[in-house]
């Protein structure tokens, strides 16, 4: 997987939620990234990510 820290991204998860944000890192001892988003930041494991989608280059899957 690239470099994500500090890229805006869109992530739908195996529950059909959106969480959308920028990503300030990955905790692979946790199995998951944190997303901040604009009302704090969310810690989302690796098993609930169906799609990531970056926003600045639009809808463009990498996961």
């Amino acid at each position: 997987m690239p470099n994500l820290v500090g890229e805006p991204v869109e992530i739908i998860d195996r529950y059909g939620r959106v969480h959308r944000g920028v990503v300030e890192g990955m905790d692979p001892v946790r199995g998951g990234m944190v997303l901040r988003t604009g009302f704090g930041r969310r810690f989302i494991p690796f098993f609930l990510i169906v799609a990531l989608f970056l926003l600045r280059f639009g809808r463009r899957r990498i996961f």
